[in-house]
């Protein structure tokens, strides 16, 4: 279990109902399916994550009320109803003695970023937009000489995003859809002043056509042997887009490595930075397939460590922790070259525990769930292990940025609308808008 000031992260046990649970916390079974957005509160899995929230104004739908008139009267605006009560996005009437959350007692004001590829469903994305303030749009590939080519028309993503009140950002990266890199290219371009300004001109125009806030640049390949090199390229792209306007910001990778359950990372002098970009987001890009061990999708302990160690040369409201939102599928025995894990969604590593039978476990130092189960093939049985996130996870996350006073969290990525993590992020924190947002 964990404690919020405003919340409760339950933990499923062992014969618990959502009205067992309702009753001991003093909460309606309602608002739980609800909040948690529970498409099985029938069937609840052992070790699931329940997020209870004790909001600081609670308001009563009375006959006749309508979502303008209660925000207006409570002195919030429509979109802050949203936020706070996402489920209205799949209702068309409000009934009397219903409870709406209209504020809660937060804790910090962060930015949020989230990743999407431009074939992003529109009605996920629209439920997700009031709780963002900047949307990353990953349909920007950079090519040999600083040249870049886009995979699918963005006009209406962006048009959308804006009407939310939620900041476009154009990322540009080497890495195609596929989790490809391409480190040859990569460093033609650093290596070559006149490729870097043809690079920078390429994403002005891009943003100026398109209406863009700003551009998010993908570092994946920062060691401290191209440190410098990194260094020279930025100078040099950033004075192009400041000239222009736009604010500038950068994902890095931090090619973690763990050897015998020690972190390592590459120490690299991230002090440039301050001078350089406006935001920097720490996140590892998550692709459909992985190649490596079994092992946690995240982890908690190993980000506030990276964290650590930027913070003595960045400002820490520069700074931003990514996550991923998704899991993945192991076989084993795990076999090097042949063995790989497979991304799934949170919400089908729920279904699958549930069809499974099995019981969700929890590694403390990582914060992250995980479960095995068996698949019957024939006559052979094909042993899994899943690792994905849950509210656990999250509100480690969010923690860590509010102990550590940072800017914000960037979202990998948000295809798939997860209610646990707004209302997590929403109960702690204030959403900063740089745009004006609707009502």
């Amino acid at each position: 279990m964990r404690y919020g000031i405003n919340m409760i992260i339950y933990v499923v046990q062992v014969g618990d109902t959502i009205t067992s649970i309702a009753n001991k916390y003093g909460v309606s079974e309602a608002r739980i399916i609800q909040e948690n957005g529970l498409h099985n509160p029938t069937d609840l899995v052992i070790g699931q994550t329940i997020v209870i929230t004790y909001p600081q104004k609670i308001y009563v739908v009375k006959e006749g009320d309508t979502l303008s008139d209660i925000a207006l009267n409570q002195g919030i605006s429509i979109m802050q109803l949203y936020r706070n009560n996402p489920f209205l996005w799949e209702r068309e009437y409000i009934y009397p003695g219903e409870e709406l959350v209209i504020s809660y007692n937060t804790l910090a004001t962060i930015t949020t970023n989230a990743y999407a590829f431009p074939y992003v469903n529109m009605n996920v994305l629209k439920k997700a937009l009031p709780n963002l303030t900047y949307l990353s749009i990953l349909n920007y590939k950079t090519l040999k000489k600083g040249e870049i080519e886009s995979f699918y028309d963005d006009t209406e993503l962006i048009k959308t995003a804006k009407q939310y009140g939620v900041a476009p950002v154009m990322l540009v990266t080497s890495i195609t859809f596929q989790g490809v890199r391409n480190p040859e290219m990569i460093y033609e371009i650093l290596l070559n002043p006149e490729y870097q300004d043809n690079h920078a001109q390429n994403m002005i125009k891009v943003m100026k056509e398109k209406g863009y806030y700003g551009v998010n640049i993908t570092i994946t390949f920062l060691s401290k042997a191209t440190e410098q090199l990194y260094i020279n390229y930025l100078k040099r792209v950033t004075a192009h887009f400041h000239k222009e306007g736009y604010p500038v910001f950068v994902t890095i990778d931090p090619n973690f490595t763990i050897k015998e359950n020690k972190l390592y990372f590459e120490e690299v002098d991230y002090s440039f930075f301050n001078d350089l970009v406006e935001e920097v987001y720490i996140m590892r890009f998550f692709w459909g397939t992985q190649y490596v061990p079994p092992m946690p999708v995240s982890s908690v302990a190993n980000i506030s460590l990276y964290v650590d160690y930027m913070k003595q040369m960045i400002d820490p409201k520069k700074i931003n922790v990514g996550f991923p939102l998704l899991g993945y599928d192991w076989t084993l025995p795990y076999v090097e070259g042949y063995s790989e894990g497979n991304a799934i969604t949170l919400d089908s590593a729920l279904d699958l525990a549930r069809l499974m039978e099995s019981t969700i476990q929890f590694d403390e130092i990582s914060e992250t769930p995980n479960y095995e189960y068996n698949n019957n093939l024939g006559e052979s049985i094909i042993e899994h292990i899943v690792w994905f996130v849950d509210a656990r996870t999250i509100y480690g996350i969010v923690n860590l940025v509010i102990e550590n006073n940072l800017r914000g969290n960037g979202l990998w990525n948000i295809m798939n609308y997860n209610p646990q993590l707004w209302l997590i992020t929403n109960s702690n924190c204030i959403i900063e808008k740089v745009l004006p947002e609707m009502g």
